[in-house]
């Protein structure tokens, strides 16, 4: 029977996953120990394509057309709503807003200023990042009715990097689930070996930073070789590699990576061509270019659409999910053995609030009725222009 590809290697690596990242021998290597392969001949199945493409597909509420629009608070807004505007009409409109495009208009508008400003080589790397980020936050947890965790900058334990095997993703977008820590915290005591449950954890600290599974990975460093596309696989294959030891079927674990503003969408996936399985990644043709305001929109609706993916069929799993047997976690060990913890954030403290900020009203203050807290997600790019200053 094919085994998930293990954390551990049978020959030990001193070079950081950044490194590996970085390097086109290195990371051919890890590849191949990690048992991942690139979907780059023949057609992916046909799954990963609809998958994609029910997500892609994008239908606007006629409101963007008809108006009212938000109140201008940018002084470069009414370009951004202009633009918008011709172009809602040259496509297809519905009446219902289903994914709150119009409360969204105000924050997607401050992220294009953001990703026009910055997609200059001469931008800091933060800088670039932040426009990109508020899409992403938006979309999956800055709403009343969104209930992931966005973090950045966010250390996880990398499959088959037995010498670092703590890598740094810029962006990941995480599902938590308090019943399935319960039932791991109940199996652990029955385990014989209580330190096997901890392979049910993607990150560094296990159960010390709460159950979650990675749903989202984003790289978006400004370079433009291939660094983000490696570093975004890395960080798929060790989400895969956590959902086959948790026992959940196999699904499309979706990736982003960007560059001066043009993002483009990867999907991971196992494949049974090869024996054994593999995790392979297809890198879709379709591109975002941020630089044009419709495209802001068309992301944050693809994000939206994915978030609701969550919402649905995952829930559902992770709410009837019984933790696996002791014997059969370790089959499938998704983990290598403890290393000291390294992160990259470098604002004291802010681990658990900056880091990890899932819960939409953090700050306290009044919800709009349509779930918009828009105080605390104001608040949140404020500490960012704070951090890269």
């Amino acid at each position: 029977m094919p085994t998930t590809p293990s954390l551990v290697s049978d020959c030990a690596s001193s070079a950081s996953p950044s490194r590996v990242a970085k390097s086109t021998t290195l990371f051919r290597a890890w590849k191949d120990r990690a048992k991942v392969v690139m979907a780059d001949i023949g057609i992916p199945p046909s799954n990963v394509i609809d998958h994609f493409d029910r997500l892609y597909k994008l239908e606007v509420p006629s409101i963007l057309v008809q108006g009212p629009l938000p109140p201008s608070f940018l002084h470069d807004e009414p370009e951004f709503r202009s633009r918008v505007k011709t172009w809602a009409s040259t496509i297809s409109t519905v009446e219902e807003d289903e994914f709150g495009i119009l409360a969204a208009l105000p924050i997607l508008a401050f992220a294009f200023r953001r990703i026009r400003n910055t997609s200059n080589n001469r931008s800091k790397e933060h800088a670039q990042r932040r426009g990109i980020d508020d899409i992403i936050e938006l979309a999956f947890s800055a709403r009343r009715d969104r209930h992931c965790d966005f973090r950045v900058e966010e250390s996880y334990r990398l499959v088959e990097s037995p010498g670092n095997p703590d890598a740094v993703s810029d962006t990941l977008v995480t599902i938590p689930s308090t019943t399935i820590a319960y039932k791991i915290d109940l199996a652990r005591t029955l385990f014989q070996d209580p330190s096997t449950a901890d392979h049910l954890y993607w990150s560094t600290g296990a159960s010390k930073d709460g159950f979650s599974i990675i749903g989202l990975a984003g790289e978006f460093k400004k370079d433009e070789d291939d660094s983000n596309m490696n570093q975004a696989i890395m960080a798929l294959a060790t989400a895969q590699a956590q959902r086959k030891a948790l026992g959940l079927k196999d699904s499309i674990i979706m990736g982003a990576i960007a560059s001066r503003g043009c993002v483009q969408i990867f999907s991971s996936y196992w494949t049974s061509e090869n024996s054994p399985s593999c995790v392979c990644i297809h890198a879709h043709k379709q591109l975002f270019d941020l630089s044009e305001p419709s495209q802001l929109i068309h992301l944050y609706v693809f994000f939206s659409k994915l978030e609701r993916d969550f919402q649905g069929t995952l829930a559902l799993e992770l709410k009837t999910l019984s933790i696996p047997t002791e014997t059969a976690i370790q089959d499938h060990q998704c983990r290598i053995p403890d290393h000291s913890r390294k992160r990259r954030r470098t604002e004291a403290g802010e681990g658990s609030s900056a880091g990890n900020r899932g819960e939409a009203g953090g700050n306290g203050g009044v919800v709009d009725a349509d779930g918009f807290d828009g105080d605390y997600h104001m608040d949140i790019m404020k500490w960012r222009d704070e951090v890269v200053k």
